[in-house]
């Protein structure tokens, strides 16, 4: 996954089951200073695809 699609996924241009988990979290161990944006972007991204997760277990709860 590239910084760009993170961008895309924030500014809801693709859907969040549009990205994989994994490539977020490899991106997350590239990108390890809590300061740099790429880091900001990437933490984004997952709350947001993570989220969705979340809210689709709660349904079926």
């Amino acid at each position: 996954m590239h910084l760009p699609i993170s961008q895309a996924l924030i500014r809801n241009e693709i859907p969040p089951q549009a990205i994989n988990i994994q490539h977020l979290i490899e991106m997350a161990e590239k990108y390890q200073n809590p300061q740099s944006s790429e880091y900001k972007l990437i933490e984004l991204a997952l709350n947001i695809v993570l989220g969705r997760y979340l809210e689709k277990v709660n349904k079926l709860l």
